[in-house]
């Protein structure tokens, strides 16, 4: 393990289906240097100055055109990420089970598509810590230590 120790926080929202229990995950495109053609929950790195959920506001807007205030997100869970390359992210998740309007893939450059995942049984190409994610949602796990070898030299987590 790398001596360099890289801490960042990751803000990320579940919006379920209200009708089934998906949640919306995002295809990144296949030149993605961090999860090439991998499915992520939405979300991205907190930004100077946010608050957490100021901040997973902003990153669903930006990736999907929801525009939610940040009073509506319900605090939902806490990962504490151990990468092999000495990254450790600090994932804060919140859930939005009420919105208005359609989701869309606001951001094509960086996504190919929006797809629904069942959060008990997250699909094969999920990235390694969108599946930990998921499946603790799906437990009602609401904190995990997620130790993640492979993703060494990964850089940026989702």
């Amino acid at each position: 393990m790398s001596d360099v120790h890289r801490s960042i926080t990751h803000v990320m929202v579940l919006l379920q289906h209200p009708a089934d229990g998906r949640v919306l995950t995002v295809r990144h495109q296949p030149r993605s240097w961090h999860s090439p053609g991998l499915l992520t929950v939405v979300g991205g790195r907190l930004e100077a100055g946010e608050f957490f959920d100021e901040g997973a506001a902003r990153e669903l807007a930006e990736e999907t055109g929801i525009l939610i205030s940040p009073a509506r997100l319900e605090f939902c869970q806490l990962v504490h990420l151990h990468a092999a390359d000495g990254e450790r992210v600090t994932g804060v998740v919140f859930l939005a089970r009420e919105w208005e309007g359609e989701p869309y893939n606001r951001e094509p450059g960086t996504h190919s598509e929006l797809v629904w995942a069942n959060p008990a049984g997250p699909p094969d190409d999920c990235h390694p810590f969108t599946h930990e994610v998921l499946r603790h949602f799906a437990a009602g796990v609401r904190y995990a230590n997620v130790v993640a070898p492979e993703l060494i030299g990964g850089g940026e987590s989702p």
